[in-house]
């Protein structure tokens, strides 16, 4: 059984890493919570392989279509639940309630079968499907419900900062195995550390159904108000996420799987800002009128059949609960996976509540 006083380790300062030690801190306030990861929120030039700092960052739901979508349905439910809590009670935690909008091209049966007042985003998420008079030119289908967008800087530096806070520790190095975490407990244990908690993001590339997903987006000084999607016929994504507390918005963006490329590339940075122009007129309507702040490039740690979340027995003492490979909704997922993980450390079936 796990003692509320033992030592606990995170692996990773992502999202999903901040959430579950935030969450274990606040869980275990007794027990010394490490984190130890290669790249923090406040790296001066984090890399591609650090997806959360690149990230867009909105909830924008996936239809209920398969078992792994509909447990992740669950996570993302009870995520939203969590983020709305944290705008209306930390608004400088870069967290905005906002109106989500979606627009299709090519709607898939399940999505057709919705209706208005269904569940789309969560409880009360004001889900409305759009009328024909309120889709813009090759629009099938399109809808609107209330949700979130996340200005990930500040949202990370504020889990971070809030967590040091409290007391924990954190430790910047690079390793190599997420075993190798075990030897670095706090000297008031004796170093002795019995539960590892693996948020790596890719698992050390030691996981055979681990891919990455490189996406690359345009931040632009203009700042909108509402996130909107459209899916093209091509199966493309145009889309806007503002950023909130004034951090612009971004434009975005592309899914290309297995594409290790770190750099931004200049073809993809036009025609992303020549589709935005194209399909939202109303918030920029030329190329030439966008003031890029940046461009963005992530590799979003994708993992066939889903995020792992369970345990691994290392010996008779040692185990890593893992919490990894959440591809691009590691934000959508963020406090769903951390409510599980602490419930996989309990060791008992009855819900943790994420408590900040």
């Amino acid at each position: 059984m796990f003692a509320s006083t033992e030592p606990i380790i995170v692996i990773g300062a992502g999202v999903i890493g901040l959430s579950c030690a935030t969450l274990l801190q606040s869980r275990y306030p007794k027990a010394t919570i490490t984190i130890i990861a290669a790249e923090l929120p406040n790296t001066t030039t984090p890399s591609a392989d650090y997806a959360s700092v690149w990230a867009g960052a909105h909830y924008r739901p996936i239809p209920q279509s398969t078992p792994q979508l509909r447990d992740e349905a669950q996570l993302a439910f009870r995520t939203a639940e969590v983020m709305k809590k944290i705008a209306r009670d930390s608004p400088e935690a870069g967290v905005a309630v906002m109106q989500g909008i979606e627009y299709l091209e090519r709607p898939t049966e399940d999505v057709l079968s919705l209706r208005t007042g269904d569940v789309y985003a969560g409880r009360g998420d004001r889900f409305r499907i759009l009328q024909k008079s309120e889709l813009s030119q090759g629009v099938q289908w399109g809808c609107d419900y209330q949700t979130y967008a996340i200005n990930v800087q500040i949202y990370c530096e504020w889990l971070l900062s809030r967590f040091i806070a409290r007391g924990g520790r954190v430790l910047q190095r690079r390793l190599s195995n997420p075993t190798e975490a075990f030897d670095f407990g706090p000297a008031n244990h004796g170093g002795n550390v019995r539960t590892v908690v693996n948020c790596s993001g890719r698992n050390f590339d030691q996981d055979s159904k681990m891919n990455i997903i490189r996406g690359q987006t345009v931040l632009v000084k203009q700042q909108y108000h509402e996130t909107i999607t459209r899916q093209n016929r091509d199966g493309s994504w145009t889309f806007l996420i503002p950023r909130p507390r004034g951090g612009g918005t971004i434009i975005g963006g592309t899914k290309e799987i297995g594409d290790r490329h770190e750099e931004p590339r200049p073809e993809t940075r036009a025609m992303l800002l020549k589709h935005c122009a194209e399909a939202f007129p109303h918030f920029v309507d030329s190329v030439e009128k966008f003031e890029v702040v940046k461009d963005n490039v992530g590799r979003r740690p994708w993992r066939e059949g889903g995020i792992r979340v369970d345990i691994e027995s290392i010996d008779q003492n040692r185990r890593i609960v893992h919490g990894y490979g959440a591809g691009g909704r590691g934000y959508e997922l963020s406090w769903g996976v951390a409510e599980r993980v602490v419930e996989l450390i309990r060791g008992c079936s009855s819900p943790v509540t994420a408590r900040l």
